[in-house]
């Protein structure tokens, strides 16, 4: 069928460069060919590893361009400039849609202006006065809060999430977020840790603080939304305890009394956000976060962007709780552009019904973590190959040529009517820029959505710890697995780990001029950020604060990176083997080691256990040393015969295996991103002598995986979901 279709591929490519030729496309292709290298970052002083954003070199950036300073005044200066402009929207929830598997059904759209969200927040503000909260101390520090001057926020990404936020700003008090997934013990240590007086949280987790109020004495305050909860769902609520009132959110802005409390407006220097981590790492810690070093995130990031009110539109979608969905919230506000909320599940009809909210609200601009850029990548791919076989072969052909295209400065206009305008209603249809943070992104991923959708797709790098902030990929970069330039807001260098080697057991230098490759680099080595948007340390955690923080202000990321002979950023390896897996959250690969190697059947002698994981996995796995006397025990209680070799084959002993490294991961306290998918048996011993083990019998993780290359590559299939 490819052969017999071959005529007209060529017809059609042939077609598609007349008309490129008859429109002037070819002009973009001339000045691509022209083009020199830019220089994205330059020096700080006279070290190359130690770079800045040219056009702030001389002074860094601290404030978005109106020249607000806090959260509150970026809110305050947008409800005034776009009052009668629409400033969120929901779609009604409307229960279960009975197909199966059952999706979400959803009705009308409702809409907020910036009139309406104004009057809501500071409603909100003065209700919490009313409730016996105060405002937070001027200057933030890592010191315990014994003042009730913070809400907690326990909650999936809405409208009334942002609301209570910018309410709580109003009157100076401090936001600390909560994964909404983590569950209450979380929930108890935040309330505790911070002298938490009110909560906000769904109306069906209502019942579960209530039950836990023993666990937090400072709560008196349980606000509900009725966030995704269908009219005339019933859902019954605690009688409240003495002392404790439950309110929807509805009737405690009500109650808001500006008059009695006017707005406190909050210092530059107070703190503006208690940021728990996801707690994949360990406990959770709290990132002090001041107004000052958020919004000089912003500045950073709308200076990059450039929103448009009137002509861009957003989802918010991803956790709040996350500092990359609320700093691009803010930066959203401050722009005056349209916050369109949805979730994770019903981006497509797959998982809404009549439609998804890509399709619905048809937003111009997507931030998203790599997984969900890799679910609508498999999303349209699923669709294409269920199509027929001319159908396959002309998105085909026209993926082929647009990506030659892009690659060389024009474009395809026959295919982007022919194929390429129907593929982008996957996305909406009026998608322009799309961003990818939270971990590595996929070098096919990036290049199919970049081709598939005709829009600039760039990826960012940066923590909590730097309010999301640290570099961006430059909107004409096409090059895969670059996370771009510095910010304006900071500056980043690059600090030797002479301990840490690439695969050629080269040291990791800052005076390194050429990388693993021979391609020239502006040094190597870990990536380390300091400047106006790094966050002020670990809240009630000075000495974990100093582990990291440097008396010099430079924050050590853990991340080894390389500069390009651009100056933009290149992520080549970690200093503690921390990795993120595809979902955006960390696995620390060496205390899994530890846990899963008290399994019997982990014979340490002959090395033991090599966990892995990467940003294109949902899970981890492990290739593992097998303890031959325990696993023939085994096989021998379980009424299995055979030699060693038929035994350590038996699909049977690889489940066993597996049900036990479960056990270790419970009773280690692992995550459960840390769970082990797969795990297989390496028949050769890992010794200092064959590079798999150091001299002083630490696991080399590259050597181990370049050794037994064949069976990693089948194991590591295992733990990506298709």
């Amino acid at each position: 069928m490819s052969l017999a279709l071959l005529p007209l591929q060529i017809i059609l490519v042939a077609l598609d460069a007349l008309i490129t030729l008859l429109t002037f496309g070819w002009i973009g292709a001339i000045k691509h060919l022209l083009a020199k290298e830019p220089m994205r970052s330059v020096p700080v002083g006279d070290d190359p590893s130690h770079r800045v954003d040219p056009a702030f070199k001389d002074e860094l950036a601290t404030t978005p361009s109106s020249g607000c300073e806090t959260l509150y005044a970026i809110a305050e200066r947008s409800f005034r400039i776009y009052g009668d402009k629409n400033c969120m929207s929901t779609r009604e929830y409307l229960g279960m849609h009975s197909v199966k598997p059952p999706i979400k059904k959803f009705g009308k759209t409702f809409h907020k202006t910036f009139d309406t969200a104004k009057n809501e927040s500071m409603k909100f503000g003065a209700a919490l006065r009313k409730a016996g909260l105060t405002s937070a101390p001027e200057v933030a520090t890592l010191d315990a809060i014994d003042t009730p001057c913070s809400i907690a926020i326990f909650e999936n990404t809405c409208s009334e999430w942002l609301i209570a936020a910018l309410g709580a700003f109003s009157q100076s008090m401090i936001v600390t977020t909560i994964y909404a997934t983590l569950g209450m013990d979380a929930v108890c240590n935040a309330v505790r840790d911070v002298s938490i007086r009110a909560i906000v949280c769904n109306k069906k987790n209502v019942n579960t603080v209530v039950g836990r109020l023993n666990d937090m004495p400072s709560l008196k305050t349980i606000i509900y939304t009725n966030d995704q909860v269908a009219p005339g769902e019933e859902v019954k609520l605690s009688t409240a305890p003495a002392g404790v009132q439950i309110v929807s959110m509805e009737d405690f802005i009500a109650s808001g009394d500006e008059i009695a409390f006017p707005v406190v407006p909050p210092k530059p220097s107070s703190m503006a956000v208690l940021m728990y981590t996801s707690g994949s790492t360990g406990t959770p810690k709290g990132v002090v976060i001041s107004h000052a070093q958020i919004v000089a995130a912003i500045g950073a990031l709308e200076n990059y962007w450039g929103f448009k009110q009137g002509e861009d539109m957003a989802l918010g979608y991803l956790p709040l709780a996350h500092i990359m969905e609320l700093m691009v919230e803010f930066t959203l506000i401050a722009s005056g552009v349209t916050i369109c909320y949805a979730d994770p599940k019903v981006l497509s009809t797959k998982g809404a019904y009549p439609t998804g909210a890509l399709e619905e609200f048809s937003p111009t601009v997507l931030a998203a973590v790599p997984k969900i850029w890799d679910v609508i990548k498999k999303g349209v791919e699923a669709k294409v190959n269920a199509s027929s076989p001319i159908a396959k072969c002309l998105v085909k052909t026209a993926f082929a040529a647009k990506k030659f295209a892009i690659n060389h400065g024009y474009d395809t206009p026959l295919f982007n009517v022919l194929v390429f305008k129907k593929l982008k209603k996957a996305v909406g249809g009026n998608m322009k820029a799309g961003l990818s943070g939270g971990g590595p992104l996929n070098s096919e991923v990036q290049e199919f959505i970049r081709v598939c959708f005709g829009i600039k797709f760039v990826q960012g790098y940066g923590l909590t710890e730097t309010c999301a902030g640290l570099t961006l990929q430059a909107m004409d970069d096409l090059r895969p697995g670059v996370v771009g330039f510095p910010i304006p807001s900071v500056e980043v260098r690059l600090s030797s780990c002479p301990e840490i080697t690439d695969r050629n057991k080269a040291p990791y230098l800052s005076t390194d001029t050429t990388d693993v490759n021979g391609e020239p680099v502006f040094g190597r080595g870990e990536v380390q950020i300091k400047g106006n948007s790094l966050s002020l340390g670990y809240y009630k955690m000075q000495d974990k604060t100093d582990e990291v923080y440097g008396k010099d202000g430079f924050f050590s990321t853990g991340d080894v990176g390389q500069f390009l002979s651009d100056g933009s950023l290149r992520i080549v390896d970690r200093v503690k083997n921390l990795v993120k897996l595809k979902s955006g959250e960390y696995i620390a690969v060496e205390n899994m080691e530890m846990v899963y190697g008290n399994s019997s059947f982990v014979d340490a002698v002959a090395g033991g256990i090599c966990c892995y994981g990467d940003g294109d996995m949902d899970r981890p796995v492990a290739m593992m040393q097998l303890n031959e006397p325990v696993a023939m025990k085994w096989a021998k209680d379980n009424g299995i015969k055979g030699t060693y070799e038929e035994i350590r084959s038996s699909a049977k002993l690889n489940e066993a295996v597996l049900k036990d490294m479960h056990n270790e991961a419970k009773k280690g306290k692992l995550s459960h991103l840390e769970k082990l998918k797969a795990v297989t048996f390496v028949g050769e011993a890992w010794t200092p002598e064959n590079g798999c083990l150091t001299a002083a019998n630490k696991l080399e993780r590259r050597s181990v995986r370049a050794s037994f290359s064949k069976e990693f590559d089948e194991l590591r299939e295992k733990g990506i979901f298709h």
